[in-house]
């Protein structure tokens, strides 16, 4: 009985976690429709449309209704191959059927009289148009992501390649669309990445910095988000990142920023100063490949940043006759004068001859004190007069 409660209370803790993760995400997803025609024009009933991923085996099967179309309402970011298979027709194939996050796609496909036996293959992607909605997009895939040139790398600094985004400065100061930053929503694979307690004025900002070489498509949307955007923002900045698939495949890299290998600015030349003296560093690796072919996947990136520098601080401390209780300063007729305010402060307190009192110095300025000597000799023993006082 006492353990099938725990197992209970252990899926309802389970299934908790599971909502709240779930809550307020953005889906990475996207809707795959399409017509299928005969070469008259007509709409054919029945034929059987399949959607497979060759890269990782994902397959998704559909059945055309009365009027000709077919729909897959969730389908993953990637490029798919579409087969459509009828009656007293040949199979048509489509190849690189791209899918990108949150845009809809649609494929209309025209078939050939013959016989399931035949198959003919339409290339192209079969001309995939999103004609479900007024959704205003852009997207960068593939090599545009690598071979963009930015300073940095994160992948945060693409969308600045994009049409309607603004820097007026800093990359992080950029608007889109000259919208207010609180209309933004930046997710990686749906889940949400602001800082959401300062987004209304912080808003082009991530807490997990996606890296370029693990991200495998970046989409703003800037009008009319559908509903996989969950009412989060105006704009919509998704990032898609990279997964494993059926082949291996990897990158071993090494970005350096030395100043044996860089120009002088201007203005140093103008006034004769030397190159600014930045060693940047950033080794990474990335390998995906199967576990289980069209099953299990891996896919693993690892990135350093090494940027040694080096910050002067200045400190006060005092010396032995400071720390005696000795100090000196210069009076008003230009005298130095030294004085040892510990003494003062023992006579100060004085309780007379044969009284003991109970402390010889307010307890309270001790306090203070140890706490200003510990903080000047931290590795050093408190010096024996401390321990008088105290004691």
């Amino acid at each position: 009985m006492k353990q099938s409660l725990l197992r209970l209370m252990a899926l309802i803790s389970l299934l908790t976690v599971s909502s709240l993760l779930t809550f307020a995400q953005v889906s990475s997803t996207a809707p795959l429709s399409g017509t299928v025609t005969d070469p008259n024009g007509a709409v054919v009933i029945g034929a059987t449309v399949n959607v497979k991923n060759p890269n990782n085996g994902q397959e998704f099967t559909a059945t055309t209704v009365d009027n000709g179309t077919f729909s897959i309402p969730a389908v993953s970011a990637g490029t798919y191959t579409v087969r459509v298979t009828a009656n007293g027709f040949k199979v048509a194939v489509v190849k690189d059927v791209a899918v990108l996050a949150g845009t809809p796609a649609s494929v209309n496909i025209a078939l050939a009289i013959g016989t399931t036996n035949e198959e003919i293959q339409i290339s192209g992607g079969g001309e995939v148009l999103n004609a479900t909605n007024a959704n205003v997009s852009s997207t960068i895939v593939g090599r545009q992501i690598t071979d963009l040139p930015f300073a940095s790398r994160n992948a945060l600094d693409l969308v600045l390649f994009l049409p309607g985004t603004s820097s007026p400065a800093r990359p992080r100061q950029s608007t889109i669309n000259g919208l207010p930053k609180g209309g933004l929503n930046i997710t990686v694979d749906g889940i949400n990445v602001q800082d959401n307690l300062i987004k209304s004025s912080d808003g082009f900002f991530t807490f997990i910095q996606p890296k370029t070489d693990a991200i495998d498509e970046v989409t703003v949307s800037t009008a009319t988000p559908g509903a996989e955007s969950s009412g989060e923002g105006a704009v919509q900045i998704k990032f898609v990142t990279r997964a494993g698939g059926n082949s291996f495949n990897g990158s071993a890299y090494e970005y350096l920023r030395n100043p044996s290998l860089n120009a002088n600015y201007y203005f140093n030349n103008l006034t004769g100063q030397p190159r600014t003296r930045v060693i940047l560093n950033q080794p990474g690796i990335r390998v995906g490949g199967p576990i289980i072919k069209d099953r299990a996947f891996f896919f693993v990136n690892y990135e350093e940043y090494r940027l040694p520098e080096a910050t002067f601080r200045q400190r006060q401390l005092l010396n032995a006759n400071a720390q005696a209780g000795f100090y000196t300063y210069t009076d008003g007729s230009g005298v130095t004068r030294s004085i040892n305010v510990l003494g003062l402060a023992a006579v100060a307190n004085s309780c007379g001859t044969g009284v003991t009192c109970p402390a010889a110095v307010d307890p309270m300025w001790v306090d203070c004190w140890v706490q200003f000597a510990a903080r000047q000799q931290r590795a050093a023993q408190w010096p024996r007069w401390m321990e008088t006082l105290i004691s």
